[in-house]
């Protein structure tokens, strides 16, 4: 998959990152596992040889209080508006759900799906798509837009999109859109993947999942962190997001002492980054926030974060004017 089309991949990942919210936002932890997340039906259109799945509720994130907060200080979202303006598809309205895929194709890279599921003017995205050069031809009797390469089209030259039934409309690398339109194979049929939802709590906004092991000949990974990353097999991530966001993070490690050592590299940073927080009160309140723990070779990081510290987190906060409260 060409850098563009992986762009728009964690474009719709970027969703999902929006739907854990804002940046940290998803890396909770504590205690054991809870019961494993159920099965968005929307994962049936998802490679069962996925590496790395995503899902979030985009309709739940919008809807929310931290959602609200976050247009009143920046009313202007201006890659909302460039969303619409690309695709037809509007944010705020449009969409309900959003699942994502990663598929390791050797040391070429992965290929990559978003699924988005809501209200859709199949005409109207259609239109747009041809008007910039897309393509629509025929696919099992249902129309597939290849989509033109262009310097504004960040999907790539070997992206497609696809209307999968109504409400349902599928974006990414041809191939598996093809997949995806004939319905081969489910990601929900990965044991491996679905069984990493075990570490994602129930109602979760959002979550991801994914196995590094089936990453590593797929030179996603830049190399500094490669090596790090060796020590992990497997990862799961998941977060809900109201008036703030709470999450979890959890790492499977290769083996019970590389747990061990990674709980305790980790204590190690948060130790020291609390330290140097003393004349960072927003930075200090994030660090306190996380709490660390695991056993066996799972390393667990969670948080729970109020929106008021999110919000400090934010670029560009103005020091508050002398005197002011």
């Amino acid at each position: 998959m060409s850098r563009g089309t992986r762009y728009v991949v964690f474009g719709g990942g970027g969703l999902v990152v929006a739907g854990l919210a804002v940046g940290l936002v998803a890396w909770l932890g504590g205690g054991l596992p809870a019961l494993a997340q159920g099965h968005p039906d929307e994962l049936r259109y998802l490679p069962a040889d996925a590496a790395i799945i995503s899902f979030a509720n985009v309709r739940d994130v919008m809807n929310s209080d931290l959602r609200s907060r976050l247009r009143e200080r920046e009313p202007d979202d201006g890659g909302v508006a460039a969303l619409e303006d690309w695709s037809g598809i509007d944010l705020d309205t449009d969409i309900d759900r959003v699942a994502a895929a990663l598929v390791p194709s050797g040391r070429d890279g992965t290929d990559g799906i978003i699924v988005l599921v809501g209200r859709f003017d199949a005409d109207r995205i259609e239109s747009i798509a041809i008007a910039r050069g897309g393509i629509s031809i025929d696919h099992a009797g249902r129309p597939l837009i290849l989509l033109e390469t262009d310097r504004d089209n960040p999907v790539g030259e070997d992206a497609a999109l696809a209307f999968i039934e109504p409400g349902v409309v599928a974006i990414g690398s041809e191939t598996l859109v093809r997949q995806a339109l004939d319905e081969e194979a489910g990601a929900d049929t990965n044991p491996r993947l679905m069984g990493l939802l075990e570490h994602v709590d129930e109602g979760s906004t959002a979550w991801t999942v994914g196995s590094i092991d089936d990453l590593q000949d797929a030179a996603v990974v830049p190399e500094q962190l490669a090596s790090q990353m060796s020590q992990v097999s497997a990862f799961a991530l998941g977060g809900q997001v109201n008036g703030g966001v709470r999450g979890r993070l959890t790492a499977e490690a290769t083996d019970e002492e590389t747990g061990r050592n990674l709980r305790d590299l980790v204590q190690g940073f948060l130790a020291l980054g609390r330290l140097q927080a003393a004349e960072r009160p927003e930075l200090a309140t994030l660090l306190n926030a996380l709490q660390l723990s695991g056993d066996g070779a799972n390393v667990m990081l969670s948080f729970d974060l109020p929106a008021d510290a999110l919000l400090d987190l934010l670029p560009g906060q103005d020091a508050p004017a002398p005197g002011a409260p």
